[in-house]
């Protein structure tokens, strides 16, 4: 059993340096279970401690102490860390648990272990054509470096304790399998296959070849697909060890959920792994007509030869930064068409060149934080054989992102929204847009002003009454670690990094649709060694979407574009043409906040 398996969520992270007047009445507010401070110097550290002792402390405090000096927090009194898939039987009795260095939780021996209620997809309730299976893996626990071992993975019917979500896929239907290797390993071979429900109990396994390159604790995903449709995944921690241990086996399973979102008109795929000791991706194409041949074809790798983070960095800057002017929508497209050539490999350029008329819908499925794949410009050659520019991809496309592995939301509800909007931003047409936004109150739907405050705003998520939140004002990106980005509030900043522990019950009644019209909100780099930024950790947190801003914005087209996008989305049409039809829209007004949006989100998911 994995640590995960028995870690607590109710838990509220604050950081060292809060003071106690901030600290201690959202404590009153919350009770979580725990309280997990973290301290930022060299290296992040955390203390964990139960509510009810902190408060007691905090009482007796000065009102302006910071958590470090009310708490004496020193070497002494830190909290060990430990991985979310580590074995259960050798965690201590009291740690931190993280998942790719991010906290996740707590275990305590003292308390018995809690039942955790799984995030649904909203699917319809599985009918007597549909059949229960779970996805089965069989990988070694240890494996000796330059070892190439067999991963298997199958259907059974085997029920699952430890992971309920529901399986709900029909007799006959297809799974896709695709293996990526994300730490010390190399795929030899076949990174693909297909399994398809059965009457049987366990079906024939496909099997996989790996080789060990690296010592140390190994990464590999096992994503899963019916028809495009992302399904659920698998994560695996192999340990990389010299040739004198011997490799033992061990089995995971992960249900699978039912398919019930309609399915864009083409899915790609794209993978972060290393080639030739070098940062690349792979894309995988997948199309919803099968008269295409496109089945998770593959395509690539592309080597990333420079550092990505910097290198979109100024990407940005460039943008931000653009004179407006008759040139600005040439600059534009010069960049857009650069980004399309050097990021996809030759022969799926020509590809999507000749489908981009057949093809209205696209869904990118990334696991890499950096590519603004909104902004490539497709372009080919005519009859002529000249070279001739279409459109930006989110141009000529309904297009979204998600992130592999976390659930998909396929509808939204659009009954209860949260306004927060702050008085001291000095954008003017920020109170317009939020004239707008109480405007769209009726009687069956309630538009909410929060206080703009760190409390506040941070109550009312956690409260997880709201199935829509707004935020219109300042955003502020940083890097290194983009979980330290925040939007700007009137007593300071809500931070990525503040999506965690109890602040996650947004996502547990709804699934909502989170919109940060901000400068640079949008935007997403590693954390580590994990997807950063305020769109991964809303999805994390149970968000059915999300949009922001890869870059400052300007005041007046981005009020435009949050009336035309709504407009839109409440008048029935998917989000991802709305959100195309609300670009075109603002696209007149000649500067380059159109392009600037990212959503993550079912490109095809309507308000219900």
């Amino acid at each position: 059993m994995y640590l995960h398996d028995i870690t607590y969520d109710s838990f509220l992270l604050m950081r060292f340096d809060w003071q106690v007047n901030k600290a201690k009445p959202l404590l009153e507010s919350l009770k979580p279970l725990r309280v997990i401070i973290q301290h930022l110097d060299t290296q992040a550290r955390y203390y964990l401690y139960q509510s009810e002792e902190v408060v007691k402390q905090l009482s007796t405090a000065n009102a302006e102490q910071t958590l470090y000096n009310a708490l004496k927090l020193d070497d002494a009194t830190e909290t060990p860390v430990w991985d979310a898939y580590s074995d259960a039987e050798k965690a201590p009795d009291f740690c931190i648990v993280t998942d790719e260095e991010r906290v996740i939780g707590f275990y305590d021996v003292s308390v018995p272990p809690s039942h955790r209620q799984k995030r649904g997809d909203g699917g319809e309730v599985p009918t007597d054509d549909i059949i229960t299976r779970s996805l089965v893996t069989d990988f070694p626990e240890q494996v000796a470096l330059n070892d190439t071992v067999s991963l298997l993975v199958s259907l059974s019917a085997e029920e699952i304790t430890s992971h309920d979500l529901p399986i709900a896929l029909t007799k006959g239907a297809t799974v896709e399998i695709v293996i990526q290797s994300l730490r010390h390993f190399t795929v030899v071979g076949k990174s693909e296959g297909q399994l398809v429900i059965s009457d049987e109990d366990e079906t024939l396994p496909l099997q996989f070849k790996l080789n060990a390159n690296t010592l140390g604790p190994g990464k590999i995903r096992v994503l899963a697909f019916h028809e495009g449709q992302a399904l659920g995944e698998i994560k695996l921690s192999p340990l990389v060890v010299e040739q004198t241990t011997e490799s033992t086996r061990t089995e995971h399973e992960q249900s699978l959920k039912q398919v019930t979102v309609e399915q864009p008109d083409l899915l790609l795929l794209i993978l972060e792994h290393e080639h030739q000791s070098k940062p690349a991706v792979t894309f995988r194409l997948y199309a919803k007509d099968p008269l295409l041949g496109l089945d998770f074809n593959a395509y690539g790798p592309i080597s990333l030869r420079m550092e990505p983070l910097q290198f979109f960095q100024d990407f940005f800057n460039d943008i931000e930064n653009m004179a407006l002017n008759a040139a600005t929508e040439r600059r534009l497209a010069t960049k857009g068409a650069h980004l399309f050539e050097t990021m996809f490999p030759k022969e799926l350029q020509i590809l999507l060149w000749e489908l981009k008329d057949r093809i209205h819908s696209v869904k990118i499925q990334s696991d890499e934080p950096w590519i603004p794949w909104e902004l490539c410009r497709l372009h080919g050659r005519d009859e002529n054989g000249r070279i001739v520019e279409s459109a930006f991809f989110c141009e000529a496309f309904a297009m979204t992102r998600w992130i592999p592995g976390i659930p998909r939301t396929p509808h939204f509800t659009f009954n209860k929204m949260a306004l927060v909007v702050p008085t001291n931003s000095g954008l003017p047409d920020a109170l317009n847009e939020r004239d707008y936004l109480k405007s769209l109150a009726h009687e069956k739907r309630q538009i909410k002003l929060i206080k703009p405050q760190f409390i506040d705003v941070y109550e009312a998520l956690a409260s997880g009454e709201y199935d829509a939140w707004h935020f219109t004002g300042h955003g502020i990106f940083r890097a290194p670690d983009p979980n330290r980005s925040g939007i700007v509030l009137e007593d300071g900043k809500l931070t990525a990094e503040d999506l965690s522990g109890e602040i996650k019950n947004l996502g547990n009644t709804h699934h909502p649709l989170i919109f940060l019209n901000a400068c640079q909100a949008g935007r997403g780099a590693l954390s580590l060694t994990d997807i950063g930024g305020f769109a991964a950790q809303s999805l994390r947190a149970g968000a059915g979407a999300f949009i922001g801003a890869y870059w400052k914005i300007y005041d007046n087209a981005a009020c435009k574009f949050a009336e035309a996008f709504y407009d839109r989305l409440l008048a029935g049409k998917p989000i991802g043409k709305a959100v195309q039809e609300a670009r075109l829209e603002i696209k007149k007004s000649g500067d380059p906040t159109w392009l600037a949006y990212t959503v993550y989100a079912e490109p095809l998911a309507i308000i219900k």
